[in-house]
C-alpha cells in the first residue's frame, strides 16, 4: 500500500468510504456524519488545501483522512492541556471496512503517526464522537491521550467530541 496525497481524481473514491463510513456508524447507532459532513465538497476543500492523505492499494482507495499544521479553534478551550506545541491535526479520517486488508485502521494510523514524525511535528491532535467505539479504540491502541470535551460544528449543530493528543 502506497500513503500518498490525495488527488481531485480520488473524489469519487473517497465519497464510496463516506458512504461506507456513514453506514457503519449508523449501524453501531452512532449519530455521526449522519446527515451532510463530510460530503465530497468537503473532501474537495481538503485536497485543494494540499493536506489530505490516502492508503492506495493498487490504484485503489482505502483510507482517507485530511491531515493540517495548524490551529483547530475547537481544541482551544484544552490549550493548557496539551503536551506539545509542535503538532499535527487529523480529521475526517476513514477507512475502508470491508475487510479487504486485515487491520487496515492499525496500519493506516501507523502511516500517519510516521508521516507526522518524518514532518518534524512532535504531538498528533485528533476527536472523535463518544460513542465511536471503534475509533476510541484504535486512539487508544495508540496511546493517544484524552484531553477533554470540545464542540465541533456538524452541519451547523454544535456536537461535543472527545479530544485526544499523542505525542511522539
Amino acid at each position: 500500500m502506497i500513503f500518498r496525497k490525495a488527488s481531485l481524481e480520488d473524489i469519487e473514491s473517497i465519497g464510496h468510504l463516506i458512504e461506507m463510513a456513514r453506514k457503519s456508524l449508523r449501524d453501531d447507532g452512532i449519530d455521526q456524519w449522519q446527515k451532510t459532513n463530510p460530503n465530497e465538497d468537503i473532501i474537495r476543500e481538503q485536497i485543494e488545501k494540499d493536506d489530505a492523505y490516502v492508503f492506495d492499494k493498487e490504484g485503489k482507495v482505502l483510507a482517507y483522512a485530511y491531515v493540517f499544521d495548524g490551529v483547530d479553534p475547537c481544541y482551544n478551550i484544552h490549550e493548557g492541556k496539551f503536551k506539545s506545541d509542535s503538532y499535527l491535526v487529523i480529521h475526517t479520517l476513514m477507512v475502508d471496512n470491508r475487510g479487504v486488508v486485515p487491520k487496515l485502521g492499525t496500519k493506516f494510523m501507523e502511516a500517519l503517526v510516521d508521516f507526522t514524525e518524518k514532518s518534524g511535528k512532535k504531538a498528533i491532535r485528533i476527536d472523535t464522537h463518544e460513542d465511536n467505539f471503534r475509533m476510541r479504540g484504535l486512539l487508544h491502541k495508540f496511546s493517544f491521550e484524552e484531553i477533554g470535551i470540545v464542540q465541533i460544528d456538524e452541519d451547523g449543530v454544535p456536537k461535543d467530541r472527545i479530544c485526544y493528543e499523542k505525542v511522539l
